[in-house]
């Protein structure tokens, strides 16, 4: 026959950690957060000191934290972060300047021009043509952030335009 159980004794002490288990299946991929608009302009239009150029036709996009109406200069962004700005455009001085012809494209943000996104030309002879680009990365922390390409100097002739922002990253804060 068997006696009663007695009482429980006292917890004795933990034992070892125990090896680590195996790592689980990876999760699904999220989507990406792709913001993108280019616009761009073909025919020859005119362009004046102090204003911006117009650009008639939308490209390629993707997302809606950068918009563009078609003929219009403002691109808005409207999702903070790091963007490329990029520009490529053809230049002629207009008929009957004087020359030398100094034009100067420069990139404004908030109408302010963004350092180191101007691009000159100087024109001798009416004939002359030139090709102009900038890129660079734009900080746009708040929103929503306007950008145009306003053209100074003299009065000059703009062609095959192109301006492109994209987003790189999250903003730097």
């Amino acid at each position: 026959m068997t006696g009663a159980t007695g009482p429980t004794g006292a917890t004795g002490a933990t034992g070892a950690t125990g090896p680590t288990g195996a790592t689980g299946a990876t999760g699904a991929t999220g989507t990406a957060d792709t913001q993108l608009l280019s616009a761009y302009s073909t025919p020859s239009a005119p362009g004046t000191a102090g204003n911006a150029l117009l650009f008639d036709l939308n490209g390629a996009s993707s997302g809606t934290g950068i918009t563009h109406t078609p003929g219009n200069s403002d691109f808005t962004v409207e999702d903070p972060g790091i963007y490329t700005v990029a520009f490529h455009g053809n230049l002629a001085p207009a008929s009957g300047v004087n020359f030398p012809l100094n034009v100067i494209l420069e990139l404004q943000q908030n109408g302010t021009v963004v350092p180191g996104a101007v691009v000159q030309h100087t024109f001798h002879t009416s004939p002359d043509t030139a090709t102009v680009a900038f890129s660079l990365p734009v900080d746009v922390p708040s929103v929503p952030a306007t950008f145009r390409v306003v053209g100074e100097g003299g009065n000059f002739i703009y062609s095959e335009v192109t301006m492109t922002l994209y987003k790189v990253a999250e903003t730097s804060a």
